[in-house]
């Protein structure tokens, strides 16, 4: 590992730095004439003022290049480098525009990206057009040379691969400054984000190693290698082979490695090397602070003799490269998910008692705390005290919380209290300190009937008084919604062993546009999940269930009130939304929808002719301010809102087996 050199200050007494040591010469001889005319040399160069820095050698190739100059703003001795990070996967409109008058301040010699520059996933040239369009309109503000790399949101199908072609020519490179080598490579070759493939086009990966195997042969001891890549195609259970094949040609010289693409940063020494992988610059991000690597940042590289030196820049101050190691990251990943709402089917039709359980697990190699305070809510009273319990590394403990209700209140409208968690241990020889919420809801089974199928068209006339109503907010860690802003009534239905859903929304007002993507209107989701038990009840993020391929046995609805527009977020659910048969229409006082769902696919999932569904409801109210917000509603700082019936199934705080619909007797099969 580099160890990074102490810089002594020395005080500015003197004009120069170094005093010129000059031998004694007569003025006939012939040394002294020599002297001279080197002095008067000097002189003049002085007074034509600084020397720029050395040109920035690269490979040039006739027609399109993937950067903007060559001439780096620098001089001799140590220079700085500048990186930004993903701009996109989930922009946040303006946070990448800030960004770039704070690089310019920092005088860089030039900027990098680790990619993610534009949204991108589209194969429509003239969108693919605009919003490179738009993101040169923001380099045009860098005032030395910007290097793009490519990410998956860059290119992720054969026509914006030759988009870029076009545009900037290779898609991977390589770059030499002050005997630096700079390795620039695209992850998409090696495997594209969410299959098995590489990204096809104008580039193959055996093209990209041979490069990369001449490149090294070409340079075999360089002051430094910087590589620079788009995913962090290290930091996974299962390495690719392709990236332990580079890492051997990258043998024992000495080398650092910068990534994006996660969204969250951390530092990992890895072959008794860096491998650093950035936060964002304005893509999204939950932003809940340096604990948990999500903030935006530039980083700045200082090349010294010794190496690399980074400073992570946030935008509101300076951090080191150990802000989250790989230790501490694994820890806040642990403690995020260590408490776990345990299943608790209650019986009847409504709650006057029982309990809730958890389960705390400890996954780390060190003790862990967990204090506890309840607040039980509207609903339900809690007799006990605050406490805490301690949690021996690789063990599990259960808390029990006893409730009661004023009144017996029916399962499907008891509204849910919360359990506050302090949990702290340690890692990397520092605390680790996490607040999580938990929602505190007794659950049991709900009856499912069934009758005739209803016509799919978004007129309710055929289902009468819809059972349940939604009026606050079931989850809690979503913010509130006044009563006149939203409140909506659904209701389920099983006929011909297809699952109905129908829901009625009372909204002040209504944004619908087929020019928006569903996230960004009016809107009533629902997921259904008919898989069999423990996976039925089991709750993870939407990430986990995108990445482990759970979403795609999880039936997903987006009922909006026109055909929105395709988004990034849809494709990635079309497994999803293809069983989903939906119409909407305008009311007096809002609007309705309604849906199908096949049996067939709900059959499929539960290996059997299903009997059960667990079923997850919102609705996301939308007000158009003349904003134009282009935030999904899940991220923070949107203008939607969700107003959800029970705590969110892929939110923070989920309940095990809520919302879950059982058919009643005489009504499986199909």
């Amino acid at each position: 590992m580099v160890s990074e050199p102490d810089v002594p200050v020395e005080p500015d007494t003197t004009r120069h730095r170094f005093a010129p040591i000059v031998p004694r010469f007569h003025l006939g001889d012939p040394n002294m004439r020599l002297v001279l005319v080197l002095v008067l040399a000097c002189l003049c160069l002085a007074a034509c003022g600084p020397s720029s820095g050395p040109r920035i050698d690269v490979a040039t190739e006739d027609g399109a290049r993937p950067w903007t100059g060559l001439d780096a703003n620098d001089a001799e001795g140590d220079f700085h480098f500048a990186i930004v990070s993903d701009r996109t996967g989930g922009e946040r409109p303006g946070v990448f525009a800030s960004a770039i008058p704070k690089v310019n301040v920092l005088e860089p010699a030039f900027v990098v990206s680790v990619g993610d520059l534009i949204e991108g996933y589209t194969e429509d040239p003239a969108q693919i057009k605009r919003e490179w369009d738009e993101f040169e309109g923001f380099v045009a503000g860098f005032e030395t040379p910007f290097f793009y790399v490519a990410g998956n949101h860059d290119m992720n199908n054969a026509v914006m691969a030759e988009a870029w072609q076009a545009r900037f020519g290779p898609s991977y490179y390589r770059f030499v400054y002050r005997d630096v080598l700079f390795l620039v490579l695209n992850s998409e070759l090696f495997q594209m984000v969410g299959t098995e493939e590489s990204l096809p086009g104008p580039w193959s990966q055996a093209e990209q190693l041979a490069f990369v195997e001449q490149t090294l042969a070409a340079f075999p001891e360089p002051r430094w290698t910087i590589v620079l890549v788009h995913q962090p195609l290290w930091d996974s259970p299962t390495v690719l082979d392709d990236w332990l094949s580079l890492e051997a040609m990258l043998g024992e010289r000495d080398y650092t490695v910068f990534a994006g693409h996660r969204h969250r940063y951390v530092r990992h020494v890895r072959n008794d090397r860096k491998y650093i992988t950035l936060a964002t610059t304005g893509g999204g991000s939950g932003l809940r602070g340096e604990i948990y690597g999500e903030f935006d940042q530039v980083a700045l590289v200082t090349m010294t003799d010794a190496g690399p030196r980074l400073a992570n820049l946030r935008l509101d101050g300076i951090a080191g490269d150990d802000l989250v190691t790989g230790p501490v990251r694994d820890a806040v990943a642990n403690l995020s998910w260590a408490v776990r709402s345990l299943p608790g089917q209650g019986s009847g039709d409504a709650f006057d008692s029982g309990s809730v359980a958890f389960e705390v697990t400890n996954r780390g190699d060190q003790e862990l705390r967990a204090g506890y305070h309840v607040d039980a809510g509207p609903d339900l009273t809690y007799a006990g005290p605050s406490g805490s319990r301690v949690v021996a590394p690789g063990d599990a403990v259960r808390v029990e919380f006893p409730l009661a209700a004023a009144t017996p209140t029916a399962w499907a409208d008891l509204r849910p209290g919360r359990v506050s968690w302090s949990l702290e241990t340690t890692a990397d020889e520092q605390p680790v300190n996490l607040s999580v919420t938990s929602a505190l809801l007794p659950v049991a089974p709900l009856p499912l009937p069934s009758g005739p199928a209803p016509t799919v068209d978004g007129d309710l006339g055929d289902w009468g008084e819809l059972r349940h109503r939604v009026g606050s907010q079931g989850d809690v860690t979503s913010g509130p919604l006044a009563p006149t802003d939203l409140t909506y009534r659904f209701d389920v239905r099983e006929a011909s062993g297809d699952l109905y859903f129908a829901a009625r929304v009372f909204d002040d007002e209504i944004l619908a546009s087929s020019d928006r993507g569903a996230q960004l209107q009016d809107a009533v989701l629902f997921s259904a999940d008919a898989r069999p038990e423990p996976a039925r009840s089991g709750n993870m993020s939407i990430y986990e269930a995108v990445g482990r391929g759970d979403i795609k046995a999880i039936a997903v609805g987006y009922l909006t009130l026109t055909d929105a527009a395709q988004t990034p977020d849809r494709r990635y659910l079309s497994a999803s939304l293809a069983p989903v048969e939906w119409r909407a229409r305008r009311t007096a006082d809002g609007y309705a929808v309604e849906a199908r769902i096949d049996g067939a696919f709900l059959d499929e999932q539960a290996g059997e002719p299903w009997r059960a569904v667990r079923l997850d409801v919102a609705a996301v109210d939308w007000d158009d301010d003349g904003a134009g917000n282009r935030i999904g509603w899940l991220s923070p700082g949107s203008a939607g809102k969700a107003l959800h019936w029970q705590p969110y199934r892929f939110g923070e705080a989920p309940v095990a087996g809520s919302g879950t619909f059982v058919r009643m007797e005489g009504a499986a099969g199909r």
